[in-house]
């Protein structure tokens, strides 16, 4: 049984997502002085697609429920835009500070959307008071 529905299960999925990415980037700063570091980043598009997807026909617990979605796999891949520096190193400090404060951006404004579900659901719980 879902108990929040599948556009609650979706955005929290995407908060994981984007925390992943926001720990990838993370790194990438950490080390963009690290000679021969190779930036990374999430296929975004791809992974979150994949969190998504509807689950496949037949995927039933024993029991006959219907099967909880799996955890969405993450697997940053190193960022080939990156420009090489001569050490080898390809982070860009500021592109990457960029792509960290986008990123915050959107995990406030999931974590906004899903709170205000929650208290929705806690009004309806409450009697609609």
């Amino acid at each position: 049984m879902q108990l929040f529905g599948p556009l609650t299960e979706g955005l929290g999925a995407a908060l994981d997502l984007y925390q992943a990415r926001h720990q990838v980037l993370a790194e990438n700063i950490a080390n963009s002085e690290t000679p021969g570091y190779r930036a990374r980043e999430l296929q975004f598009a791809d992974q979150l697609a994949a969190a998504l997807a509807p689950p496949e026909p037949g995927s039933k617990t024993p029991e006959g429920a219907k099967a909880p979605p799996e955890p969405p796999r993450i697997e940053p891949a190193v960022d080939r835009d990156a420009v090489l520096k001569p050490d080898g190193n390809s982070v860009a400090l500021d592109v990457q500070v960029g792509r960290l404060s986008e990123n915050v951006f959107k995990i406030q404004a999931l974590t906004q959307i899903l709170s205000d579900r929650y208290a929705g659901l806690k009004r309806v719980i409450e009697g609609g008071k």
